[in-house]
């Protein structure tokens, strides 16, 4: 029996307990391991520090880009450079080299640098004062692009002063940033010689195998490792989520189904996942109904890819169960959510939030991304979904490559004139990454960060050569999706007020929707 802690570092949303872990943890414990998991975003102090430097920024700026976007790519590469032992003076120079554009006083540079030695000094105790290290023969965090510097600190404070414990990094930042055959993964290797383990992709299978001894001399497993095989989600361990205060989460959370059949050309869903695999739907809704009863909660969010190939037998058999189960998930724009009867029926079973993968409006766009839906999918989508009080969050993707203006402008008419039936809108630059994506092999690309940045961060950030549009103009656009958004009240949620703010509208707008948050 091997004792194992499974942690999330900041920064990763707590609005339910972390989904991973809490599977991970369980699947573990039936192979006759001794697993805790450890949320440190739920720890105010930590979790607040990127509101709080991203609110010193905006201060001076007051150009927010819609979910903070461009502020998270300064302080990532802030993050890095300080748990890469850049001294107070470097870092100073690396945050005049990135916040040139804003023209921003010493004072306030001063006040960021304070603020990214104190978050790590908070850190670093909660590890040592809070998580009882010694306990445990291995340490695992689940890392993503935000979380990557403080998962690399909570590896470096745990090998510093537990150097028997052996360290083990797995999660979806091994999918983009540092995936398989990236100059990023290499560096990873090369540089951080306090992280002994790292798991990429589906990690049941993996990890047990690991700690049963199998691949001793591998510091990197994959699934070419064990043959491709994956999970049989039908066989898999419902989440144990008992190391967590539930009361402190909005939700719980679940999955019906892992990666996605679809090939849409931004995406690393597939390299996460391999091939896509589903529940039975009784297998799904015991699963549901035993949460809900064990944590007396009922709400959930689904955190797979996509519903649309188990939602119409997984609700019925939550009706047929009477389960009172009320859940929230991801949906593609078909002729199945276009059906309003589809719709009443879903609402029935509790469905009571869609998200909604729209990217752009412009035909033109989708057919480059590989979307393989219409605008006329999106919007009879939305109204269908709308009217049986369903709320309906919607992503899009601004500045894929060959985005013209007039392509963007039909996105911004498209959301003007379909915006009572959009719940939240959350717009994201378009990110390029060497490996991972479905148009990852499609372009020539560079760094775009100076030399001085990367020898302070040591990973790189990507964009493709002479991007059209630029960076600089996708950014731009961002803005004014927001500017949009604010015109026509639609709010994009990063807060508990937000989330009021949010209800208080859709409630207002659809009388038939669920009040979820009293």
């Amino acid at each position: 029996m091997s004792k194992v802690l499974l942690t999330v570092p900041p920064f990763s949303t707590p609005f339910s307990p972390p989904l991973g872990i809490s599977v991970l943890k369980s699947y573990l414990e039936k192979e006759g391991h001794l697993v805790k998991c450890f949320n440190f975003n739920t720890q105010i102090k930590l979790w607040n520090m990127h509101h709080n430097y991203f609110g010193i920024i905006d201060k001076v700026n007051r150009r927010h880009l819609n979910g903070y976007s461009l502020y998270w790519n300064i302080l990532n590469q802030h993050l890095l450079a300080y748990i890469n032992g850049a001294s107070q003076k470097e870092c100073y120079q690396l945050l005049k080299t990135l916040l040139e554009v804003y023209e921003i006083k010493q004072t306030v540079i001063d006040d960021l640098i304070q603020l990214v030695q104190s978050y790590f000094a908070i850190l670093e105790k909660t590890v040592l004062e809070e998580v009882q290290i010694n306990q445990y023969e291995y340490v695992g965090t689940s890392t993503y692009t935000t979380s990557l510097a403080s998962s690399l600190f909570v590896h470096k404070i745990v090998k510093n002063n537990f150097p028997s414990v052996t360290t083990i990094m797995g999660g979806g930042v091994f999918t983009d940033d540092l995936a398989v055959g990236t100059e990023n993964l290499q560096i990873l290797l090369d540089c951080y010689g306090y992280v002994d383990k790292v798991i990429i992709g589906e990690g049941e299978l993996l990890l047990a195998k690991f700690l049963a001894g199998e691949f001793p001399d591998k510091r990197m497993l994959y699934l070419k490792d064990i043959d491709e095989k994956v999970l049989d989600l039908n066989q898999s361990t419902t989440p144990d989520f008992s190391d967590f205060n539930i009361d402190s989460y909005f939700h719980l959370t679940i999955e019906g189904a892992r990666s996605c059949p679809y090939s849409c050309k931004f995406c690393s869903e597939k390299m996460q996942w391999g091939p896509y695999r589903k529940k039975d739907a009784q297998y799904l809704t015991r699963q549901l109904i035993a949460l809900k009863e064990k944590h007396e909660k009922n709400t959930f969010f689904m955190g797979d890819a996509i519903m649309n190939f188990y939602i119409e037998d997984l609700t019925t058999e939550l009706i047929k169960e009477k389960a009172g189960i009320l859940f929230d998930g991801y949906l593609r724009a078909e002729p199945q959510v276009m059906n309003r009867e589809n719709a009443k029926k879903w609402a029935e079973a509790g469905l009571y939030r869609v998200r909604l993968g729209m990217e752009s409006a412009s035909p033109q766009m989708l057919k480059v991304m590989n979307k393989k839906i219409t605008p006329e999918n999106m919007s009879e989508s939305l109204k269908s979904l709308a009217s049986a009080g369903i709320r309906t969050t919607t992503y899009w993707v601004v500045g894929f490559p060959s985005e013209t203006e007039a392509d963007f402008n039909i996105t911004l008419d498209f959301i003007r004139e379909n915006h009572k039936h959009i719940y939240e809108l959350e717009a994201h630059p378009y990110y390029y990454f060497p490996k991972g994506q479905g148009a990852s092999a499609d372009y020539d690309y560079e760094c775009i960060y100076p030399q001085s940045v990367i020898n302070l961060t040591k990973f790189k950030t990507y964009d493709i050569e002479n991007p059209m549009p630029s960076r600089e103009e996708r950014y731009d656009r961002l803005q004014r999706v927001s500017n949009l958004c604010n015109e026509l009240g639609i709010i994009n949620i990063y807060s508990l007020a937000d989330i009021y703010d949010a209800e208080d509208r859709w409630l207002s707008l659809h009388p038939l929707a669920r009040t979820i948050y009293e």
